[in-house]
């Protein structure tokens, strides 16, 4: 399949696609731009009405970029700008070097992009000479500032490191162009707190994947690894942590979708950093979805809430028309469905989600399915209004309510103060449709039945807000072009600006650039932001430090013995009266462990002394290893803010461990034509005492000595040593045609007790004979304009459903730049000449095994013009055949123009 922009607009996110921003010489910065009859006249302007994923479409004429800003609109990756249309087509069809469209003061470095994107760019000695003025002032060194890495620097006067800044400062900026995939934006931002090491780490979703990083040293971050994807401008993502009691250690996984794509989602098994992160699978159950969401987790921890169980939600998918769909994370490796709407309609569509677990007289009050714990309400951001539902059970919700509010565009996504009883509501569109600075709406939602709008707070500026999340009284929300803002929101239904940090100090406008994401629950207090044009910041929360009113605990770790009684104790700063809440996190550590519940601490006016709380560590007579558990501070209250740490974790100490040998998983699938293979044994849970282990292999459908070279053996771990070991393998290549085959190692010992939940590992032989080539369709051949962005969409498929790799390749013709050639969907610049080109698209399984289709593509160059004007002088006419011509079409078109602007005079936009 092929599409050449003009005939396409492609896919987007969110319920509505296909939208496109007009904008010609002759036209009015007015209204929404989005219809082609009544154009704006600057790009700028359309940028700030446009949606993410939407384009703006430049017709013929000339255009000035003037400053800074105009530059990185007509640059951004998230709402492309091209060239080359005309009005009078109705912008159907990209035709630069017809429709030529001049763009005057562009800097040298962006001269091939913008020529790319359809421009013709005039390089006149005035222009030059202003872009060269602007380059020694300050309007280009904010541009460097995004693109270039920068050390750390507090927040002094309003500045750090050059960014705009109230009590946040910058420790680490990772710019684009220093991740491996060179990715040409960024997205969505999650945190994970490996709790095996005490390591932080970054995961931030990319126009090309997904990358970690280690941001344990915050002013030194380290990339780990990075996940290839398709290329999208929407990636989301979330993780879930756990206990693994077999192995004796904790394991992680992320979860990341991708709209407007079909990759799925992607698991990535987090368990083996710090040295390096591996693809589970991409579970295309869901081939595309807008975001992913865990309830019933510890978001600083990403560990399940005692007595629940974690429920992961995919919303904005490709199926269900959107509704949101849960997921059991028993297997975390492979998604099972739990929930769906029966029937669901297009206004049931999610945009993204949020929970909070009730636990007062509103679960039984107002819930119908509450358990035990409480009742679990999923917040369902549903473009026009918010639902609330009861998702108590795994396998079923109850609605609650459904509310709007004053100017709703477009209800985005929200969070929940730590008390429970408000949440924060962000609309991606009301500052663009209502002409309004950032605007948060707040409800009280002390009745889930009847949420109440009680406040609304107004921004400094019109830039947009996203998304945000609660720590304590403050609120953390990524801004977009103002970057992060944060508030106090003691009182919720006023919240007040207590810090911020600008991360595009280019402008403040309501358009989509700046921050995406942010993740303010890292222990160490430490904030991750994900920025669209420039990439990872990791800033430092100064608002507490701001605050005279801190409360913490002394230390962020303790240790004690079963029967101990132990004392925690939490300070606080300042002569105000306060109060704040702790809860009680189980880790390793059960329930049945410690006796301590959730509760509150108070300090009268004048009181500075620390306050204590006992935990009782229960005494069981159990050999067991050291275990932990965690209490969190929450929900301060008079004014008062968390400082640092605000989690403790206790190890109850246990007897020395010998640990248990595993493998490090249970199943493996290698292709026939490996040869030798390598199989990791671990050593986990201790490493006190000297272990011996034998190994075995047994057949199944496979036949040892037929199948793969018998082999048997021993492995020792002495005193001190969780070295991991390794087994290897010959496998034996036949000719033979058959099936996929399979046969066990097996681990033994004289002590079972010494084997872990893994001693044994299912290794699948995959046939290489009987394995079929892959399925490719290259599209058909097509006639393009010269300089016209062309997009080449294949189809491929593979018999035995493994995942394929891809590759565009250019056979013949004048030599053009293919994007993303390794993908499915590649795109090019047709050359200025006319010419014939043609592509294949290679795919390949797993096996190396190759299927190729080729594509041709005509490109039409324009007919000789009898224009002799010179696109140096920056102008041009149209001749006299042209405005003849042009006259005829639009006597012959001007009812039917006429009633189609009629048709279309109170149009509104509704893409997201």
């Amino acid at each position: 399949m092929l599409f050449t922009l003009g005939l396409s607009q492609g896919v987007q996110a969110h319920a509505e696609h296909d939208k496109a921003r007009f904008v010609a010489t002759d036209g009015v910065d007015s209204g929404l731009c989005n219809n082609r009859f009544r154009p704006c006249q600057t790009v700028s302007y359309a940028a700030q009405q446009a949606a993410k994923g939407d384009k703006i479409l430049v017709a013929q004429g000339q255009y000035q970029i003037e400053s800074e800003q105009d530059l990185l609109y007509f640059s951004g990756a998230i709402i492309p700008v091209l060239g080359g249309f005309d009005k009078i087509d109705q912008y159907q069809n990209q035709n630069p070097d017809t429709f030529v469209t001049h763009l005057v003061g562009v800097p040298a470095a962006f001269v091939e992009q913008m020529n790319g994107q359809g421009f013709h760019v005039i390089r006149d000695t005035k222009s030059l000479a202003q872009v060269a003025l602007l380059a020694k002032g300050s309007a280009f060194s904010s541009f460097s500032l995004m693109q270039e890495n920068q050390a750390a620097a507090d927040c002094i006067d309003g500045q750090s490191a050059g960014f705009a800044c109230l009590n946040i400062s910058l420790l680490a900026h990772v710019p684009l162009s220093q991740f491996p995939s060179l990715p040409s934006s960024a997205n969505d931002i999650w945190g994970h707190f490996d709790l095996n090491t005490g390591k932080e780490y970054a995961i931030i979703g990319l126009r090309n994947g997904i990358t970690v990083l280690d941001v344990s040293e915050p002013q030194t971050p380290k990339i780990i690894g990075n996940i290839s994807g398709q290329s999208t401008s929407w990636r989301d993502i979330k993780v879930l942590q756990f206990f693994d009691t077999s192995a004796n250690r904790w394991r992680a996984y992320a979860y990341a979708t991708a709209d407007s794509v079909s990759e799925g989602v992607t698991i990535i098994d987090l368990s083996g950093l710090p040295n390096s992160i591996a693809l589970v699978q991409k579970q295309t159950t869901d081939a595309s979805a807008h975001n992913v969401y865990i309830s019933n987790v510890d978001y600083g921890l990403n560990i399940a809430l005692p007595g629940t169980e974690p429920l992961l939600h995919i919303t904005g998918s490709n199926r269900s028309n959107g509704a949101f769909r849960s997921y059991s994370l028993a297997n975390p490796e492979n998604l099972t469905l739990s929930y769906q709407a029966l029937s669901p309609l297009t206004q049931d569509y999610t945009h993204d989600a949020s929970s909070l677990l009730i636990d007062d007289s509103r679960a039984q009050n107002d819930c119908s399915n509450a358990t035990l714990t409480g009742c679990n309400v999923l917040l369902d951001f549903n473009e026009t209004s918010v639902k609330l539902w009861d998702h108590s059970k795994t396998d079923d919700v109850i609605a609650l309510s459904d509310t709007g509010y004053p100017q709703a565009e477009y209800t985005h996504s929200g969070w929940w103060t730590e008390d429970k009883q408000f949440i924060l509501v962000h609309d991606e569109l009301d500052e663009q449709r209502h002409n309004l600075n950032t605007t948060l709406n707040i409800f009280d939602i002390s009745s889930l039945k009847q949420p109440l709008l009680v406040g609304t707070w107004r921004g400094p500026t019109r830039a947009i807000d996203h998304n945000g999340f609660v720590r304590g009284n403050h609120y953390f929300m990524s801004n977009y072009e103002r970057g992060l803002t944060v508030l106090d929101i003691t009182q919720a239904a006023s919240p007040q600006q207590i810090g911020f940090f600008d991360t595009y100090p280019v402008s403040n406008n309501a358009a989509f650039n700046g921050a995406w994401g942010v993740y303010p629950f890292l222990p160490s207090g430490n904030i991750l932001v994900s920025d669209i044009n420039s990439g990872l910041f990791i800033l430092r929360d100064d608002t507490a430090s701001s605050n005279a009113e801190q409360i913490s605990f002394s230390v962020a770790q303790l240790s004690a013995a079963e029967g101990d009684n132990v004392q925690v104790s939490i300070n606080k700063s300042g002569s105000n009266s306060a109060t704040v809440g702790y809860q009680i996190l189980t880790g390793s550590a059960t329930s049945d462990d410690f006796q301590i519940s959730q509760g509150e601490v108070s300090w009268a006016a004048n009181d500075n002394q620390a306050q204590t709380i006992s935990v009782q560590i229960n005494q069981d007579m159990l050999a067991e290893p050291d275990e932990i558990f965690f209490v969190r501070l929450i929900n301060p209250q008079n004014g008062a803010a968390l400082g640092y740490p605000n989690v403790l974790q206790i190890k109850i100490r246990g007897i020395p461990q010998s640990g248990k040998i595993n493998f490090a998983q249970s199943e493996l699938s290698v292709k026939e034509t490996a040869g030798d293979i390598a199989l990791k044994v671990e050593r986990v849970g201790g490493n006190s005492g000297v272990l011996n282990i034998d190994y075995l292999l047994q057949s199944e459908s496979a036949m040892v000595g037929q199948d793969v070279t018998d082999t048997s053996g021993s492995l020792q771990w002495l005193e001190g040593d969780n070295t991991s070991k390794t087994i290897t393998l010959s496998l034996i290549n036949d000719d033979n045609s058959e099936t996929n085959e399979s046969f066990l190692v097996k681990l033994q010992a004289e002590n079972e007790q010494h084997l872990g939940g893994q001693s044994n590992i299912r290794i699948t032989i995959l046939d290489d004979e009987s394995n079929q080539a892959p399925l490719v369709n290259a599209g058909e051949n097509l006639q393009v304009n010269t300089r016209q962005i062309t997009q080449l969409m294949g189809t491929a498929s593979d018999p035995e459903g493994r995942e394929l790799s891809y590759l565009w390749q250019q056979i013949s013709g004048t030599t053009v730049s293919l994007s993303n050639a390794n993908n499915l969907n590649a795109s090019f610049v047709a050359p200025s000449a006319a010419s014939t080109l043609e592509f294949s698209l290679s795919a390949s399984d797993d096996f190396g095994l190759t299927t190729s289709d080729s594509v041709q593509i005509s490109v039409i160059a324009p007919p000789p013009s009898n224009n002799n004007a010179s696109s140096q002088s920056g102008g041009g006419s149209n001749n006299i055949l042209s405005v003849l011509l042009l006259t005829l079409f639009i006597s012959l078109r001007l009812k039917p123009i006429k009633n189609h602007i009629d048709l279309n005079k109170n149009n509104k936009l509704h893409t997201k």
